[in-house]
Order: structure tokens, then C-alpha cells, then sequence
């Protein structure tokens, strides 16, 4: 399998992160490095400088709001210097709700600088996936990929209309809600994620095992060439957002 791609993995959190970025580039796997905080990305993007498989997107993940602030400073700093956004978002779980107020308040403001600036954003949006929606669509965001989607079809549908694409991974192709979210999604607004180290991409004896993931969305969702597919909308909404970009 070539021209793999892995739209959402935390590449900080492995011990053998270079090794890592340099299976994508030596496998030809086009990957986005999410992070969680502004001044991750400006670590990362030290470490692992753009190419033409391995992006890095500047984040702030909504779970940290209760023990990282916002780096405005810093977020408006990095952004010139990436074309994504991620992972950023909502999460009301009975976790970090009491982080409500704040989160809506930084991720209105990425709303707002990813609307202007044209980014493509990968979302956090668990229980949240009303909110997280008006937000993109009142700051006018065009570009937008739901990561790990969880909510109803109502909403999912609503995504859909607006023209986002959803992230889907392993973990929610063996669970029976991810499973029907994912065959609710129209093949032409479906990217592949691993959430690593997050979600399950230890398969069969590898710590990460891309290939085998992507024979089993073939298997599971009865569709051939599906790595053909998923490249094809990466390619599709990267030709649509560089329109905007010039």
C-alpha cells in the first residue's frame, strides 16, 4: 500500500519520535503532528521540519484548559508558519466541563483566526459537537475536520451539509456507535487516523500498523482501493483550501 495517510497522531507523546517521523517519510505516509498546546508546536516544528509527507498543525487541545492557558501570543506567532490547526475544539464530558466558559472563549478565538487566515483545522468536539459547529460556521471556517466524531446523526449530518470531512480511526471501526458513524459518512468526506497513541494502532504484533488498518475499514465497509479513496480526499481539500490560500 502507498500514499497511506494518517490525519490526526500525537508524534510527541512517542519515546521513538524521530523513528516515527522517519517511517512516514521512508514509507511515503502523509501524516499531520497534532498538538495540544501552542508551545508544543513551536517544539515541534524545531524537530521535525515540513516535507512533503509530515505536516505539523499548531493545537490546543480543550482537556488542558484547566491546567494550561491560552498562549495567545504565541498561538498568532506560529500561525503564519502552518497551514492546520489542531487539535483544537470542545469536550463538555463530565471530565472538563467546569472548563466550559474558557474553552468556548480560546476556541471562539481560533474559530475566528482560522475563518481569517483559511487554516485547516482537525477538531476536538465530544460532547460539544453543537457548539463546536455554530462556532465554525459563524467565524466562517471553510476548512474543517471533525476528529474521532462521537455525537448523533443529526449533527453529523449538519457537518456534512457544511462541507467538513471527518478523521475516523480503528478504535471506532471496532465499537458498534463508531461503526455506524463511520457508514453514515459519504466515502468522499472520509479521512483515516490513528489518535496515536491514543486510539488502537498496535495491530497484530506492531506498535503502529497503518496498513493492516486501513485492509480492515476495506473489510469492515466492504469498499476496495480505500487507501485510493481516503488520498483522494486529503488531495481534494488541500486543492480546495490552497484556492483560498493565493
Amino acid at each position: 500500500m502507498s500514499n497511506l495517510v494518517d490525519f490526526h497522531i500525537h508524534i510527541d507523546y512517542y519515546k521513538n519520535y524521530r523513528e516515527m517521523y522517519d517511517y512516514f517519510i521512508q514509507n511515503k505516509t502523509y501524516a499531520l503532528f497534532v498538538t495540544n498546546l501552542p508551545e508544543i508546536f513551536e517544539k515541534c516544528k524545531r524537530e521535525f521540519p515540513d516535507n512533503k509527507y509530515v505536516k505539523v498543525g499548531m493545537g490546543y487541545n480543550p482537556q488542558l484548559a484547566k491546567t494550561h492557558r491560552f498562549n495567545k501570543k504565541l498561538f498568532d506567532k506560529g500561525l503564519p508558519h502552518t497551514k492546520y490547526i489542531g487539535e483544537v475544539g470542545l469536550d463538555y464530558s463530565k471530565e472538563f466541563i467546569e472548563t466550559k466558559v474558557e474553552q468556548q472563549k480560546v476556541f471562539q478565538y481560533i474559530c475566528k483566526r482560522a475563518g481569517e487566515t483559511n487554516k485547516i483545522m482537525s477538531i476536538h468536539s465530544r460532547m460539544a459537537e453543537k457548539d463546536t459547529l455554530e462556532n465554525l460556521v459563524e467565524n466562517k471556517v471553510r476548512f474543517a475536520v471533525f476528529h474521532w466524531y462521537s455525537g448523533n446523526k443529526t449533527h453529523l449530518k449538519e457537518i456534512i451539509e457544511n462541507g467538513y470531512y471527518l478523521s475516523v480511526n480503528y478504535s471506532m471501526l471496532t465499537s458498534v456507535k463508531g461503526l455506524n458513524i463511520i457508514r453514515a459518512i459519504p466515502l468522499d468526506r472520509l479521512l483515516i487516523e490513528t489518535d496515536a497513541p491514543f486510539g488502537k494502532s498496535n495491530i497484530k504484533g506492531k506498535t503502529y500498523n497503518l496498513p493492516v488498518i486501513y485492509k480492515e475499514f476495506e473489510e469492515k465497509l466492504h469498499v476496495k482501493n480505500f487507501s485510493t479513496i481516503v488520498y483522494d480526499n486529503l488531495k481534494r481539500l488541500l486543492v480546495e483550501q490552497q484556492s483560498y490560500d493565493n
